[in-house]
């Protein structure tokens, strides 16, 4: 009897201390509890099978289909096909295939607009029916993919520093540069050593100078070596100035074709009217000859007619002082006219001239600069006594 208070008291401490919810769950609570697990039961992988595409984005499995005998081989060549082309592949090779779903590691599934070439890069599940098939890309395939990436950053990151036109460059702006393509600092570290070891940079990193110690040395061999970088310098200058005079010889060549071809019009034209003048008048001579007087009567006509000419060519010569000798007129009057038009379109030859002189004595002075680039660069690979 004296152990009923005892129960009582048991009982009103466990009342007063505990709650039911801590010794039993609800309906609702078990009902998640087994649907949770449930879910996480079903996305569990049952079978595994590897991706034996060498290629990344490609796909290349041997599927279990319910509905045939033995393994179903699924390819795809291009990673442009989407998780669409994926299942219908998969429903026409097996139509007694109820469920066909692509879902993540975890139990999400994958929308069916999503590329092969990013599915492809991790680890799927394919769900037939009530069997999981975890797909698993080839650990090689996936490794070739990620140096080509590091690669191809590294080939970003060189090329960047390359076109810089600075001496210096500070370290953390390089870490940075690395950083912006993708690099961890680790990853960025290795680059460095990679990029002195190809002698594109310099980096002091035990220097006790700080501001030499947090900098790299761009194009170290031009950087220290000052006379041979002044020439190289000095060439790539002159061979600036080489293309811009080029571009001015150019234009000038082009003012002096159309001045010569624009000068030998007018010459052209007198020429074709003095022969037909010429033709005309001796025609006439020799109509009056045959057809109307006879060659008595034109003789003397002649001879007072080529007289006159040369009299009067003499007293124009002697009065205005001009050369009575004409080697060959066309030549002079092509002369001339090519002075007036050169004058209207302000052509220079002497000008032209001067400029292809000075054009000759810059790529000279290129020649001789490369040569001695040359021979300092082979001076470079004699061994030091």
């Amino acid at each position: 009897m004296a152990s009923r208070p005892l129960r009582t008291l048991l009982l009103r401490a466990s009342y007063a201390h505990f709650s039911a919810s801590a010794f039993h769950s609800g309906p609702k609570s078990l009902l998640a509890r087994a649907a949770t697990r449930s879910h996480l039961d079903s996305m569990l992988p049952q079978l595994c099978v590897r991706n034996t595409a060498k290629v990344l984005g490609q796909l290349d499995i041997l599927l279990p289909l319910p509905g045939l005998k033995g393994l179903t081989r699924l390819g795809f060549d291009h990673s442009q096909a989407s998780v669409q082309d994926l299942i219908e592949a998969v429903r026409h090779a097996d139509t007694s295939l109820r469920v066909v779903e692509v879902a993540t590691l975890d139990g999400t599934k994958v929308a069916r607009t999503v590329r092969l070439g990013a599915l492809t890069s991790m680890a799927f599940c394919l769900r037939l029916n009530h069997v999981n098939v975890l797909v698993e890309s080839d650990k090689a395939t996936t490794d070739d993919a990620r140096l080509n990436e590091e690669d191809a950053a590294f080939a970003s990151v060189k090329a960047a520093m390359e076109k810089d036109r600075r001496l210096l460059l500070p370290l953390p702006e390089f870490y940075r540069l690395c950083h912006n393509a993708g690099a961890e600092k680790v990853v960025a570290a290795k680059w460095l050593q990679e990029l002195q070891r190809r002698n594109l940079v310099v980096h002091f990193d035990r220097s006790r100078n700080p501001q030499l110690e947090n900098a790299l040395i761009l194009r170290p061999y031009n950087s220290l070596d000052s006379e041979m970088y002044n020439i190289k310098h000095y060439r790539r200058a002159k061979e600036r100035e080489v293309a811009a005079l080029m571009t001015s010889l150019t234009q000038l060549k082009q003012i002096e074709t159309d001045v010569h071809v624009a000068a030998r019009r007018l010459p052209n034209a007198q020429k074709w009217v003095a022969l037909t003048g010429l033709t005309g008048f001796y025609g006439t001579l020799m109509y009056c000859v045959w057809d109307v007087y006879s060659w008595d009567v034109m003789e003397p006509i002649t001879y007072f007619i080529g007289f006159t000419a040369v009299l009067g060519n003499s007293f124009y010569s002697t009065i205005t002082k001009k050369d009575p000798t004409y080697s060959n007129i066309w030549q002079k009057r092509y002369a001339e006219r090519v002075h007036v038009l050169s004058k209207e379109r302000e052509f220079e030859p002497a000008e032209l001239e001067e400029l292809q002189g000075r054009i000759v004595d810059l790529r000279n002075d290129i020649m001789l600069l490369s040569q001695w680039e040359t021979t300092d660069a082979d001076n470079q690979h004699l061994p030091i006594e």
